[in-house]
């Protein structure tokens, strides 16, 4: 069985820099607590929202 985790957040103010370390502390939190990044997803008008799926074991 899997448990599943979304995380979105607003991306069209960010510069390239920005949106990388957004990313990283996502990932890195997430994968410190043993979630694994399966999707993610550039939503709206110039990709302005990032949805990021992961998933872990139960």
């Amino acid at each position: 069985m899997w448990e599943y985790r979304t995380e979105t957040f607003d991306s069209i103010f960010d510069t390239k820099r920005s949106l990388k370390e957004k990313c990283n502390a996502i990932l890195e939190t997430c994968g410190n607590e043993g979630w694994e990044l399966v999707n993610f997803q550039c939503v709206g008008g110039a990709g302005s929202m990032m949805i990021l799926v992961f998933k872990r074991a139960k």
